[in-house]
């Protein structure tokens, strides 16, 4: 039913207007049709009351919008709706005074604890101007990935709990983690300054109690060198090949047992011709290798052949044939020199 008026006429008891019955009728109307909406037709059921300017809904169903005009009446409005429901839906609101977050909008989030979040391939953490501080590459099927874990006080990697922050890897039982620069660029370990106080790094035993420190020169030595380590890297981590021990370098060492080609890649070689005699070569090292080379078991002779020769007579071949015979060679970038030498035939 539609609203009635009351016919009130163009005047007082002008006779044009409605008589008591149709207007206490069209009154009548009115309200049922009011407590029909808002009730059982006879009594508010849904919360409806009024004090002042305070309005109470209590369950109330709304079909559309709501329209809030603000504190000022103007062509300005804010409208709060809902996309059409596929199910019920229950939004909370938290016992709490703030403000409502908007999805698209920008924001400063204080106090909120994020439980796996995902962040788009490509996607980044922005630092306060909005740029990129830390991009998310995304790998398809991901097994394995970094932890990063705070540490409480003492700030010591070299320990068996550590008290120093980490950062590791995690997922299957054997899982390396990679620093990777961009084209020529470098990993650098930083120095925060102070004396004595290079960039270095530490390598722990196994169990994180004590470690070796490799560090940088100085700022007075004036050095930017590089130092490239050698081709042979021993047997990975059951047997690996020692290239200094304390203050005394140790040299890797080659055993030969048979005839063949004596390693550019280690600096010793011993020789154990117990099995037989021994026809051994030397190919051309690089400027300024070391190579040594002595017999630790005799029964044969052991002769290598040095197709560039030496400088002590332009020789070609070295024979040794007895325990503790040895000889010490240098590459001077064309041909090995003997520098040192005990009991061996030279010729």
């Amino acid at each position: 039913m539609a609203y009635q008026s009351l016919g009130l006429g163009s005047s007082a008891n002008d006779g044009t207007g409605d008589d008591l019955r149709t207007g206490g009728d069209k009154i009548n109307d009115n309200f049922v049709e009011l407590y029909t909406k808002l009730g059982t037709g006879s009594a508010l059921t849904t919360g409806l009351s009024a004090t002042a300017s305070v309005v109470t809904l209590t369950s109330p169903e709304i079909s559309g919008s709501i329209i809030f005009e603000g504190s000022t009446a103007d062509a300005n409005e804010t409208t709060l709706s809902v996309t059409d429901p596929t199910a019920d839906r229950t939004i909370t609101l938290p016992d709490l005074t703030g403000t409502v977050s908007l999805v698209t909008a920008t924001e400063t989030l204080t106090n909120k604890t994020l439980t796996a979040p995902k962040i788009a391939d490509g996607g980044f953490i922005a630092d306060a101007n909005g740029l990129e501080q830390i991009i998310f590459q995304t790998t398809a099927s991901a097994v394995n990935e970094i932890e990063i874990t705070n540490a409480a006080t003492g700030g010591s990697a070299v320990a068996a709990t550590s008290t120093a922050p980490i950062i590791g890897a995690s997922g299957e039982t054997n899982v390396d983690l990679a620093l990777l620069p961009k084209g020529t660029g470098h990993v650098t370990v930083r120095s925060t300054g102070g004396s004595n106080n290079q960039g270095a790094v530490k390598l722990n035993c196994e169990n994180n109690t004590h470690g070796q420190t490799l560090m940088g020169q100085p700022h007075s030595a004036g050095d930017s060198g590089f130092f490239q380590l050698p081709l042979d890297g021993g047997s990975a981590r059951a047997t690996p090949n020692v290239l200094l021990s304390g203050a005394k370098t140790v040299g890797a060492v080659q055993t030969i047992t048979s005839s063949g080609a004596v390693s550019l890649n280690t600096l010793v070689t011993v020789l154990n011709s117990s099995s037989g005699v021994q026809a051994l070569t030397l190919a051309a090292g690089v400027a300024g290798q070391v190579k040594i080379i002595s017999m630790v078991t005799a029964g044969n002779a052991s002769t290598m052949t040095v197709s560039n020769g030496n400088l002590a007579g332009m020789s070609t071949s070295i024979v040794w044939d007895a325990i503790g015979e040895g000889v010490t060679l240098l590459y001077n970038g064309a041909k090995w020199v003997v520098v040192g030498q005990f009991g061996v035939t030279i010729s």
